[in-house]
């Protein structure tokens, strides 16, 4: 999937809840929002449930503000919804509340739909720590980023290093971004272009694409999918790889990849 897919992916997600399959369930709608002053803190830590979520880094602000647009199936579940925000010594959390659709603590609310689109803006150069379960986000103009994804498409722009420590499921799309360390991907496409250097230490399945790495670009292990990788500045080296092609270009340093895999 290249980038204009993905946005135009992302763009649909965004626009889901006026959809006619949403509009059946989607009974209640409301905005929620939250505001707090950053202070001297450094560090946001972003607590979101399922639903879209776009954070944005601005140069021109001091506080973090969310906005959220919940949705759910009853009226009282609504309710329940909610965003807070909790100051700790070294970092600001943002929770998004929701109902238990699961049924441990209200078996009413077991098996109905709720979902809060989330929007955060906050200062540009403030790190970013991300926990999301489900649905696509879009991160941008930021200082280090950390995400923890269950499901859903991730896109990044314009950002400093970027750790993915794991994620379930979905594409990743990244543009001009610092050092990239994706530690456990387990399937979907990786796309990258620019960036200061990239490792991806386990790969399940899905194509991996990149392009325009100023430095090193590292691939531990690659189950499935083929690796595409052009102009780097630095070594490319693929540790293991069990199926998919192997294409390398405008590569300045030293390349190594399985035996098994030459020609392939």
């Amino acid at each position: 999937m290249n980038k204009r897919s993905l946005s135009l992916l992302m763009a649909v997600g965004l626009g889901f809840l006026s959809s006619p399959a949403a509009a059946a369930w989607c009974k209640h709608k409301g905005d929620r929002e939250a505001v707090e002053g950053l202070g001297e803190i450094t560090t946001v830590e972003i607590f979101a449930r399922a639903g879209e979520m776009e954070v944005t880094g601005r140069a021109d602000t001091t506080e973090v503000r969310a906005r959220g647009e919940a949705c759910a199936e009853r009226e009282d579940m609504l309710a329940v919804m909610g965003i807070t925000m909790q100051r700790l010594p070294d970092r600001l959390l943002v929770l998004v509340e929701m109902p238990d659709i699961s049924g441990e603590t209200n078996r009413a609310w077991k098996d109905k739909n709720a979902i809060m689109d989330l929007r955060v803006e906050l200062p540009s150069s403030v790190a970013v720590i991300v926990h999301d379960s489900s649905g696509g986000m879009e991160l941008s103009n930021l200082g280090n980023v950390e995400v923890i994804d269950s499901s859903g498409d991730i896109e990044i722009r314009q950002t400093a290093n970027v750790l993915i420590p794991q994620d379930s499921s979905g594409e990743i799309y990244m543009r001009d971004v610092g050092a990239v360390t994706i530690q456990v991907d387990s399937s979907g496409e990786i796309h990258i272009e620019g960036a200061d250097s990239v490792t991806i230490a386990n790969d399940t399945s899905g194509d991996i694409r990149l392009e325009r790495v100023q430095g090193d670009v590292l691939i531990g292990n690659d189950s499935s999918g083929s690796i595409s990788v052009r102009e780097v500045g630095g070594n490319f080296i693929v540790e293991n790889d069990t199926s998919g092609g192997i294409s390398y270009r405008d590569v300045a340093g030293a390349v190594s990849i399985p035996e098994s895999r030459q020609g392939s």
